[in-house]
């Protein structure tokens, strides 16, 4: 067997653990009811009856003989400290491993989570989860050390990637080339194809790429630029803003509350907004994703200021995902072309296109909280995200 570590500890399922504490202790709770029953009941009446013969003797030396075993089974077999041992140990005591806010462990987490920091943008999926996990459970203090110290490398190895997991509203056409496709839908698929060079030609770049995407059957994730979605779209800007503003107090209060507690050392708070959907105003954004989901992700710090005065400040990042899909029961006109999202949709229930998932967070944005300063604007994108963009995705053609 390997070494046993900190990550092993925390990932282990402890459902079964749980499921278990809840039948010792019903099992004790009926013991202990039986031991009431034979003491109140059959002890009573075996002493107050006129036993005659060898059964004045034999027979109330028995009931008590069975009712001390019924004792002794309760009180020592089936203790009923060994049920709030084990309820403590799957997460009724905030100081034991099995605790989900468990943070006293620091000194044995915080060199491993040093260490995976360090990785930067070199760090693998399992290291980045593993970040994630050990960045929830440390303490505030622990956090602000860390944060002092490696907030690229930590930003790099996507320590803001939400916590929740990022499903779309709903799951599009079903199961994928599951029908055989006939001479229409070889018709539309063209047709399509036609939409997509169209797209490119007025200026619907994004559009185009996700559409050309679908049609090219790969099924793969897609990256989205959340900086210029931001920057080309109202509705998805004023959504993340709203979403802080309605935050903004009480990760304020938090934060300053447990900077109190530590007495005066710097503190770090993970943030995460509920997610939310919103529908696309820029048309290009509207064709490319239509509606979406978003929330923000952060982390709130409060240091000494200069003039005895904590300074409370928010790095966030705005977070999008959405599944690219055709809803049956509405039109798309795309220039000259006009086709149903059945019609479309289609297409992945017969093999000749399929859908994806898109995702994408924007980049990390300062914000100081101990102001009513506004949100800063977003930052400007830096390429054009045409089909020529070598940065896009890996997919330029």
């Amino acid at each position: 067997m390997g070494v046993f570590t900190y990550t092993d500890l925390v990932e282990v399922d402890l459902g079964k653990l749980s499921t278990a504490t809840a039948h010792w202790k019903t099992v004790v709770d009926e013991l202990a009811k039986l031991k009431n029953d034979v003491r109140d009941t059959l002890v009573k009446k075996s002493d107050g009856a006129r036993w005659h013969g060898i059964n004045a003797t034999v027979t109330k030396e028995f009931v008590h003989s069975a009712a001390k075993e019924f004792g002794d089974l309760h009180r020592e077999a089936l203790d009923a400290a060994v049920s709030r041992a084990l309820k403590k140990s799957h997460g009724g005591d905030p100081y034991n491993a099995g605790h989900s806010s468990y943070t006293s462990l620091d000194q044995d987490q915080v060199p491993r989570a040093m260490k995976l920091a360090s990785l930067g943008e070199d760090a693998n999926d399992k290291q980045r989860a593993e970040l994630r996990r050990l960045w929830q459970s440390l303490s505030p203090e622990a956090r602000a050390r860390i944060w002092a110290q490696h907030k690229g490398d930590l930003l790099a190895a996507g320590l803001l990637a939400p916590q929740m997991k990022r499903v779309a509203a709903d799951r599009g056409a079903g199961s994928y080339d599951i029908d055989s496709p006939g001479a229409r839908d070889h018709w539309i698929q063209i047709q399509a194809t036609g939409m997509s060079n169209a797209g490119d030609f007025i200026g619907n770049t994004d559009a185009a790429y996700h559409m050309d995407h679908y049609l090219r059957g790969l099924g793969t994730d897609l990256d989205l630029d959340v900086d210029r979605m931001l920057t080309d779209d109202a509705a998805l800007r004023q959504t993340a803003e709203h979403a802080i503003a309605d935050e903004r107090e009480k990760w304020r209060k938090q934060a300053l509350d447990e900077f109190q507690k530590s007495g005066g050392p710097p503190v770090a708070l993970p943030v995460e907004t509920s997610p939310q959907s919103y529908t696309h105003t820029d048309r290009n954004w509207y064709l490319a994703v239509g509606s979406g989901m978003t929330n923000t992700t952060g982390t709130v710090t409060v240091v000494p200021g200069d003039d005895g005065k904590p300074r409370v400040s928010l790095d966030y990042q705005v977070n999008v995902w959405d599944r690219y899909k055709w809803d049956p029961g509405k039109n798309t006109p795309i220039g000259p072309t006009e086709v149903t999202d059945a019609d479309m949709a289609r297409l992945h229930s017969t093999g000749l296109a399929r859908e994806f998932d898109m995702r994408g967070s924007g980049s990390v944005q300062h914000h100081d909280l101990s102001s009513d300063g506004s949100l800063p604007g977003p930052v400007g994108p830096g390429r054009d995200g045409t089909r020529t963009d070598i940065g896009r995705n890996g997919d330029a053609r």
